[in-house]
Parts: structure tokens; sequence; C-alpha cells
């Protein structure tokens, strides 16, 4: 598998492995020559390293770096266990100077980095011969989500909306959630951001190249295209499910921005991406939270 050049290049030097310990154990103070990742998976440990303390637990990443001396002491009540891997630097990639990378992340059950270190245990202890190299590749994307955090800005869906389009946000999602993709007037849309349609109209000309209205309907036909890339629905199913009064209206309209025939989308524009309009016009972080539950 071919790594992106600005992603980290890793050479892998120990693990991933699982530790256990007895209560009370303690481990170190030892002096790093390499990085090294840890994360809890039962019981607890307090770390130290000079003036620094840290209590680790289950969801917690930590990475040490080349000379920290550092010090575990482990779970005075309970067993604990804690996954490692060590490695090298070769190329840090886009992630800039280690030392100003963070010390610990948390993890969730969602979060692509508890998803990795799980990936990185399975290569290693899964097969009679490990694959390093995946290994190695895999602990490189932990590395760039653990240093550039899990979530980039553009993937939240209402991350960057002011608070009236994100209560606009909600409120058409809610209404299209109750009563299927319907057109709102700009009364309607106003309404639901709490503001009057002439500031709501400014609202929208200074963020995006269209109006509150007109952008309502490229989210419903960003809806209706990726419905006839990705079902069996007849056109007119299409038109009714994303809120158009009749098949005719909705290819016209649909023609006077994707530039061709609903039809002739479906068969000759399958693997175009549906959203591009919404990305022309800047919408495409909106109609994420708009359609978060119909796509």
């Amino acid at each position: 598998m071919a790594q992106h050049a600005s992603q980290p290049t890793l050479v892998l030097r120990t693990g991933p492995e699982i530790a256990e310990y007895p209560p009370r154990t303690t481990f170190g103070p030892r002096t790093l020559v390499d990085f090294e990742f840890v994360w809890l998976l039962r019981g607890s440990a307090h770390w130290q390293c000079g003036d620094l303390r840290l209590d680790l637990h289950p969801g917690t990443l930590l990475l040490a770096r080349p000379g920290m001396r550092d010090h575990f002491r482990w779970d005075a009540e309970r067993p604990s266990a804690h996954a490692y891997a060590h490695f090298g630097l070769a190329d840090a990639g886009r992630l800039g100077d280690p030392d100003h990378w963070p010390l610990t992340r948390s993890l969730s059950p969602a979060d692509p980095m508890a998803a990795l270190c799980a990936y990185a245990l399975w290569l290693a202890g899964g097969t009679p011969n490990p694959d390093l190299t995946r290994t190695a590749e895999v602990l490189g994307w932990l590395l760039d989500l653990f240093v550039r955090g899990p979530v980039p800005d553009d993937v939240s869906a209402d991350a960057g909306l002011s608070p009236h389009l994100r209560r606009l946000a909600d409120s058409v999602a809610g209404a299209w959630r109750n009563d299927g993709t319907r057109p709102l007037s700009l009364g309607e849309l106003a309404a639901a951001a709490g503001v009057s349609p002439g500031h709501l109209s400014r609202l929208f000309r200074a963020e995006y190249s269209v109006g509150p209205v007109a952008a309502m309907e490229l989210v419903r036909l960003a809806r209706a295209a990726t419905l006839l890339q990705r079902s069996n629905l007849t056109v007119a199913a299409v038109a009714n499910a994303c809120g158009f009064s009749s098949p005719f209206h909705f290819s016209r309209r649909f023609r006077a921005v994707y530039g061709v025939p609903p039809r002739t989308y479906r068969t000759a524009h399958a693997t175009d991406d549906p959203h591009e309009p919404l990305v022309r016009a800047g919408l495409l972080r909106l109609a994420r939270s708009l359609l978060a539950d119909h796509t």
C-alpha cells in the first residue's frame, strides 16, 4: 500500500504488545531512546516524567518521546494491563516538531484512534506471521490522528456554523425528518433561524453564493442525485422523496443545476460526485447537518 508523502513514516521497533501486572507493580525510571505509544486495557496507572504527572485509565492514549525519563506505578488494588508499541520516526511528514506534539489523547468507542489501536494489536497477534509493514502503516495513521486531532474541522457536520445557521440546520433537519424533504419558504427558514427574512438573506449572501431558499433547493437536489445513483427508485419517486411537486418540475430544476436530465444523470454520471454543486456554493457543511438522517 502506497503511503501519502505527507503522512509520517515509522520504523517499528517493538510491538504492539500487551503487558500485564499484578497490583502495586512499578516500572522505571527508564530513559526512552525512541517513541512509545501506551494505552491502558485494564486497571490504571500513574505516569511521571520529571514534573509531569498523569493518571492513566482505559480510554487514554499516551505518547512518550525519546529522551523522556519516566516512571510507571500500576494500580494498587487490582491487576492492570496495557498495550504498547515502540517506534522510530523516519519522516515526520506534516506533523512538525515532536516537541510540540500532545502527550495524551482521550479515546472513545467511536474514535478512529481507538479502532486503530485495536487493529494494530490484531495485526500483531492475530496471525502466525504478523504483517509488520501494515502494522507500521497503521501506527503511522494513529500518530497522524494523535498529533493533528482525530476530527479535522471540515468533517464535523456543524463545525464552523454560526449560531443562527446552526439553529436553522437543527430546525430544518427536524422538519425534514418528520415531514419529508419538502421546500421551505423564506419566512419558514427565517423563523427557524430566529432572525428576520432580510437578515437571513444577508447571512446567506455573506456566507454562500446563493440565498437561503435556493440553498435548500440545492440540498434537496443533491439528495435526489444521490438517490438516482444509489437506488432503483423511479424518477417520479425520487422527485416525490425530495419534495418536488412533479417529475416535470424536478427534471427542469435538476437539469438547471446538474446540466443533464435525471435519467441521463443516472445512466451516464453514476460515478460523479452528487454533492459537487454544494461544494461550489460552499454549502457542504450545512448540507451534512441537514441530510444526516437522509443519506
